[in-house]
């Protein structure tokens, strides 16, 4: 059984359908991305799975335990949000601490925790600044770090490398990646970033119009897409369409000229097909 099971999810807003019939499992330790366009459902799945939005039907299971009625703070869950969410009245040490202090740790294991949490992110030196005396990479792995510290079952990350550079983003993303296979945390990544989730998971979730339209290794979803809509999504590529004429082989026939096809097809002589290179 997958250690996060969410059966069936149904979520409206204002009677408009934003996730339909949404069916995903994952195993313990695994990074999953939820990859899809501005719209499309994939942060509704993930504040489901926090705990900020009930969805309208369907099931959300955590090592074995349905938690849809569970508050936030009962689901043992970290979360990295894309705008850090970091106290600005806070240092850095404060800010890891203070989910270790919500959760009630002895001040001497919090700061234990502390330490351990912002040399695992590279910031130990700079555990007395203030948010304000960081720059924003800095900011997001205080952000990171104060995620993990409670050692939660679950870490949900919200499209967190989205208002940084793409320098930064290069070298953080790996280092997320890093952190998570260190801890072995089951990972629920949110993005739009197709390069971000090729480079990261163990599977991608390609999501439209609130439905999951291929689940799948970064391979396959890039090498072997299951409809028209994940090509065009993932990858850079060229449509050609045509007839096939399937009587010596199978070649697509099209204007000025003509594909020889590896592909196998169960469509019949002279169906109108689409190549996708």
């Amino acid at each position: 059984m997958p250690f996060i099971q969410l059966n069936s999810l149904h979520k409206s807003f204002a009677a408009t359908p934003v996730v339909k019939s949404f069916d995903l499992g994952l195993e313990r330790g695994e990074f999953v991305s939820l990859l899809g366009p501005s719209g499309c459902g994939k942060t509704t799945v993930l504040r489901m799975v926090a705990g900020f939005e009930t969805p309208d039907a369907g099931d959300i299971r955590i090592d074995g335990q349905s938690v849809v009625r569970l508050q936030p703070n009962r689901r043992k869950i970290g979360m990295v949000f894309q705008s850090y969410a970091l106290f600005p009245n806070l240092t850095v040490a404060g800010n890891v601490a203070f989910g270790l202090r919500v959760a009630g740790l002895d001040r001497t294991e919090s700061a234990k925790r502390v330490d351990e949490m912002l040399e695992m992110v590279g910031l130990l030196a700079l555990r007395d600044r203030y948010p304000f005396q960081l720059s924003g990479g800095q900011q997001q792995r205080v952000a990171l770090a104060r995620a993990i510290a409670p050692r939660p079952r679950v870490l949900l990350l919200d499209e967190p490398l989205s208002a940084l550079d793409a320098k930064i983003r290069v070298s953080l993303r790996a280092e997320i990646r890093t952190i998570q296979r260190h801890l072995g945390i089951t990972t629920l990544f949110v993005t739009h970033d197709q390069e971000e989730a090729l480079s990261m998971s163990d599977r991608i979730v390609v999501m439209n119009a609130g439905r999951a339209e291929q689940i799948g290794s970064p391979e396959a979803v890039y090498n072997r897409p299951a409809s028209r809509f994940v090509a065009e999504f993932i990858g850079s590529l060229n449509l050609v369409q045509g007839q096939l004429d399937t009587s010596n082989g199978t070649v697509l026939r099209f204007e000025g000229g003509e594909l020889r096809l590896q592909a196998k097809t169960t469509l019949n002589q002279g169906a109108t097909a689409t190549a996708a290179i």
